[in-house]
């Protein structure tokens, strides 16, 4: 009798309406769709790459622009120096003692050599 008395639950309905309220997705392994924050990371990945490249050029651009503008300075300080060296050599050449001698031949002086003071 007390086998009659026990109520007897039936769990499979419960498991089949489970089944029903889940609805399943199909998904196609050749066209996964993208989620929004993964659309939102490429757009990002994007903008960086295009920020760095540009940043890159910009970059080289500068750095070829600043050593033509370093090449015309040393040309110019080459130029100068060779008219600096020019000078010193004329310089030379005007004020030697063979020159001035002639000189003051010419304008009727004579050299006296206890007029003359060496100082180093």
């Amino acid at each position: 009798m007390a086998g009659n008395t026990v109520r007897k639950y039936n769990y499979e309905p419960q498991q089949e309406e489970r089944e029903r309220q889940r609805p399943r997705i199909v998904v196609d392994p050749q066209k996964v769709p993208y989620s929004p924050f993964e659309k939102v990371l490429v757009a990002a990945g994007v903008i960086v790459a295009v920020a760095l490249i540009t940043l890159n050029v910009s970059a080289s651009v500068s750095a070829t622009s600043v050593q033509r503008q370093l090449s015309n300075i040393e040309t110019a300080i080459t130029k100068q120096r060779n008219v600096t060296t020019n000078l010193q050599q004329e310089i030379g050449e005007l004020s030697s003692n063979s020159r001035l001698n002639k000189i003051a031949a010419k304008e009727g002086l004579k050299l006296r050599e206890n007029n003359i003071r060496t100082i180093r």
